[in-house]
């Protein structure tokens, strides 16, 4: 009978009205028949889909009976074919297309392509077969290799032919069989060429992946960092490829968009320009705009999927057949009862139905579901709907107008126009370009890479251009629903005044999961550091910022505010302890001045305040820049010396009861503490510079991305350059780094405030009137008396020669002085005489040192007095003298020179020498106090500290 759709004509496309009276011929009532016929084929193709609807799966039970589930298809030239029960084939036949001669059915050569006919022998006049368990004996072939295909024969017959005599024609048949043919796989290629060729351009095309940049950790120069996202760049090639073969294939659906022809030409123009490689600040934003150009390749391939839309089908795709797929196993969870069809048997008029058949009518539920399992076997299920085998089968195609969600060919048109708009609008703004910071520098809230493209807010390397706008290819919902001035971007007060989109910080944050940070790029570090810690404190973003410097010198890395708790305590005790010291010193020096005023010489208590005020003036924290350990070091120094005079000038008191806040002073271990504190501190503060490198900062935060923004919640890292501290790059940690070593307003140490709370237990002053006495004028006397005898001249008594002085004279060897002095009495001292008589005949045993200062078989005398009458050049010269730099500096090299005589080997190792060399060394301490220029204060302290060193070093070998 041949294909109906394909003779449609004016003849099936007008019929006959009917009118009464008429005389009515056959071809007013065929055109009729064959214009409903044609009217509700066409509908089923093409407004509603061709193809397999449901069930029509084969299957091979143990039993070596092949079934077929229960289902429905439409052929293309708009059979609607169904089985309304589960099918049971015991028999098969060799099927010879003698009726139709289906073309399918014949090679290129018009040889039958050899197929075998299923049958039932239970159904009422069936015809008989052979049986199908010998099926793969007879032809050596499996029942897993054949596919199953479900045809419609179609043909006419006309089995009343007119004869000479007679001529009673009732008419030709046309029949319509539907049979159950199986084919081996090695012979269905022709069949084959029946399966609609979908989604061709989607699989024609590959998807674009772009590379990731790799930084390694060892990287210490821009130009390395810039070369890491140059090397993802080399992506460049296979873009204009993929461009290139993205529009050849799509041709046909948008070649109407591009007035003047291929756009790909243009577009490798551009390519080239954006690609360009070098050292600029611009490079991680072509790789962001090659990133994008992916994801925007790969929504426009998405869109060539269809999901089995087939629009206007082909009549001869399959017009009378439909592939069921390979022949799979299968069980039955009941028998299946064959449904014979309702027949009138010749010569009754009423029809016979079997009873089987009337509970099936009477129970439809029977028949809602398939009795047939089948088992998947090796085969991959793909979740195509309804369908497993997608290689031997086919599908149901779908009509547009069922698939209008996709609204594809629109789609692909609009993501291509996006590509073009895109290449064409990127321009990456300098820091020249934009100005100042704080009007540059943008937070857009949008959605991270996961979500797509139109999905997120436009990026600032997008410019706006008013007759191409970015802005109406970027969101394909938005376009179609007039909403692309609704769309977050940079750019964004250039075509909107939605308040919403002009200031979206002011409005509900919460939908997005991520925020662009874009403008900043070349501007200083500190500029971009406060702009951006505004914007983020006065919205209140969920966004932590670090820096990190590209290059690996720490010496250029900028202080933060960091505070370290254990060093800063311990800090403030060794620190406070020794103001406290002082402080106790200063009360006694004072307390002293008022009971000594009739006294001479006068305690120099003023020396004693300017060194105090000059430690207090340095004391800073270690941690602050400002700290100087040397002047510090210079300052705690002077204070030793004026600590020092004072007690050398307090040798006619005796401090029986408790050790002075000066003898604290002078034993203290300050400064070597100080100084082991400053080092600890460096060293840590090296280490905080040093994970402030990219590459250390790598190793302790792994996962650290370029992203032009940062999550909500994540870290947004400023990458800088040592040697102008402008922002190069910027990368982001999905996670929050917090440095918490920064303390923008760390603790202050403060004492307890004045006045005090009522009920506070005060803290006493140095109790001055329990520490020193004046001494008995026995003692005083006698140490007047044996002075002259002493032959340290010129000796600055000193706290160390004092107290050496005296350990002198209770070692010296005077026969019965000293029970003598302790059997003294009240009235000894009202008697001078008596005194004076004993103390000179006592004198004669007492072991003095020898005459001058010859000390380890060396003379100091001389290298003294000049150092004494440089001394006293000094203090008779104005502080403005012209020449007082100059006798300063003779002054201090005199101080060095005694220092480092002292120190020779000859007279450390001499046991007589340690009093005389500690009186000679507490006068270079002395010397140094008149050292007031500035240049030379910190070499005076060295000096000073020297001898200080000195002088403990005797006291240890003493």
């Amino acid at each position: 009978m041949g294909n109906v759709l394909d003779h449609i004509s004016k003849d099936n496309t007008r019929f006959t009205i009917f009118e009464n009276d008429q005389v009515l011929t056959a071809d007013h009532l065929n055109d009729l028949v064959n214009y409903l016929d044609v009217q509700s084929r066409l509908t089923r193709t093409q407004a509603i889909g061709v193809g397999i609807i449901t069930g029509l799966e084969i299957g091979l039970l143990d039993n070596k009976h092949v079934v077929v589930s229960k289902g429905a298809a439409i052929t293309t030239d708009g059979d609607l074919v169904q089985f309304a029960n589960d099918q049971e084939f015991d028999q098969y036949d060799v099927f010879e297309d003698a009726n139709a001669k289906y073309s399918y059915f014949h090679l290129d050569t018009d040889q039958p392509i050899p197929l075998f006919e299923l049958r039932n022998s239970q159904l009422v006049g069936a015809v008989p077969g052979k049986d199908l368990a010998t099926l793969e004996d007879t032809t050596g072939t499996a029942f897993k290799d054949y596919v199953g295909i479900l045809y419609l024969e179609d043909y006419d017959n006309d089995e009343d032919l007119c004869t000479g005599t007679d001529c009673d024609n009732k008419g030709i048949i046309a029949v319509k069989e539907l049979k159950v043919l199986l084919v081996h796989k090695n012979n269905v290629n022709t069949l084959l060429q029946s399966m609609p060729s979908l989604n061709k351009d989607y699989f024609a095309l590959d998807d674009l992946n772009i590379p990731r940049v790799t930084v390694s950790t060892a990287i210490d120069t821009y130009a390395e960092l810039n070369a890491s996202f140059n090397n993802a760049l080399a992506i460049k090639d296979d873009i204009k490829a993929k461009l290139a073969k993205a529009y050849q294939t799509c041709q046909l659906i948008v070649e109407d968009e591009f007035e003047a022809g291929d756009p790909t030409s243009g577009w490798n123009t551009l390519l080239d320009q954006h690609f360009t490689a070098g050292v600029s600040t611009t490079t991680q934003y072509v790789y962001d705009f090659a990133r994008d150009l992916s994801y925007a390749y790969n929504e426009m391939r998405e869109s060539l999927f269809s999901d089995d839309m087939l629009s206007l089908p082909d009549v001869d795709l399959f017009p009378k057949h439909v592939l069921l797929g390979l022949i799979r196993d299968a069980s039955l969870k009941n028998p299946i009862i064959p449904f014979p069809d309702i027949r009138i048997l010749p010569g009754r008029d009423i029809p016979i139905i079997p009873t089987r058949t009337i509970d099936r009518l009477i129970n439809p539920r029977i028949n809602l579901f398939s009795n047939i399992r089948f088992n998947l076997g090796t085969l991959i299920k793909r979740f195509n709907p309804i369908h497993i085998d997608l290689e031997y089968r086919h599908h149901f195609y779908e009509s547009p107008i069922l698939n209008n969600n996709n609204e594809a060919d629109e789609l692909t048109r609009f993501c291509f126009m996006r590509i073009h708009s895109m290449i064409t609008n990127f321009h990456v703004p300098t820091s020249d370009e934009l100005q100042n910071i704080d009007t540059a520098l943008k937070i857009i809230p949008g959605y991270q890479e996961d979500s797509p493209l139109g999905q997120r807010s436009i990026p600032f390397y997008y410019r706006y251009n008013a007759t191409f706008p970015l802005n109406l290819y970027w969101n394909f919902n938005a376009n179609t629903r007039k909403k692309e001035n609704q769309i977050l971007s940079y750019n964004a007060n250039l075509y909107s005044n939605n308040p919403a989109t002009l200031t979206p910080l002011l409005y509900n944050i919460l939908p997005f999961n991520f925020f662009r940070i874009e403008g900043h790029i070349g501007f200083t570090l500190s500029a971009v550091e406060a702009a951006l810690n505004k914007i983020i404190l006065d919205n209140n973003l969920p966004i932590n910022i670090q820096s990190v410097q590209v290059e690996k010198k720490i010496e250029t890395i900028p202080i933060k505010p960091w505070f370290f708790p254990h060093l800063y305590m311990y800090e403030k005790s060794v620190k406070s302890t020794f103001i406290d010291r002082m402080n106790d010193a200063d009360t006694v020096n004072d307390e002293l001045v008022q009971d000594t005023a009739n006294d001479n010489p006068v305690i120099p208590v003023s020396e004693f305040k300017t060194a105090k005020q000059n430690v207090l003036d340095n004391a800073r924290d270690v941690g602050d820049p400002q700290f100087n350990f040397v002047n510090y070091r210079s300052a705690v120094s002077n204070m030793f010396t004026a600590a020092s005079n004072v007690k050398a000038q307090t040798k006619q008191y005796t401090f029986s009861n408790t050790a002075i806040p000066h003898d604290f002073i002078l034993n203290s271990d300050i400064l070597r503490k100080t100084d082991v504190i400053s080092g600890i501190f460096q060293e840590t503060l090296n280490k905080k510079k040093a994970g402030l490198t990219l590459g250390n900062f790598m190793k302790d935060n792994p996962g650290l991305e370029h992203v032009g923004g940062s999550l909500r919640g994540g870290t947004f890292v400023l990458v800088y350059t040592a040697d102008d501290k402008k922002v190069v790059a910027d990368f982001m940690l999905p996670y929050a780094s917090i440095d918490k070593d920064v303390v923008p307003d760390p603790p202050v140490y403060k004492p307890l405030p004045l006045p005090l709370p009522e009920g506070t237990p005060i803290i006493p002053k140095f109790p001055i009137r329990n520490v020193f006495e004046i001494k008995p004028y026995y003692v005083k006397n006698f140490d007047d008396r044996i002075a002259p005898y002493v032959k340290i001249a010129d000796i600055d008594t000193k706290v160390a020669s004092t107290v050496d002085l005296k350990l002198a004279v209770t070692n010296a060897k005077i026969d019965g002085l000293t029970p003598q002095i302790a059997s003294f009495d009240q009235r000894l001292k009202d008697n001078s005489s008596l005194f004076n008589s004993v103390l000179s005949k006592d004198l004669s045993k007492v072991a003095l040192p020898s005459a001058g200062l010859n000390l380890g078989g060396r003379d100091f005398t001389a290298d003294l007095n000049a150092l004494h009458e440089k001394q006293s050049i000094i203090q008779n010269l104005a502080p403005d003298a012209p020449d007082r730099q100059v006798k300063e500096n003779e002054l201090l090299q005199s101080m060095n020179d005694l220092t480092d005589k002292l120190n020779q080997p000859a007279v450390l190792q001499d046991p007589t020498s340690a009093i005389g060399a500690k009186s000679i060394l507490a006068d270079v301490q002395s010397a140094s106090t008149f050292v007031q220029n500035p240049a030379l204060k910190d070499q005076a302290g060295q000096v000073s500290e020297k001898a200080l060193n000195a002088i403990k070093s005797f006291n240890l070998r003493r």
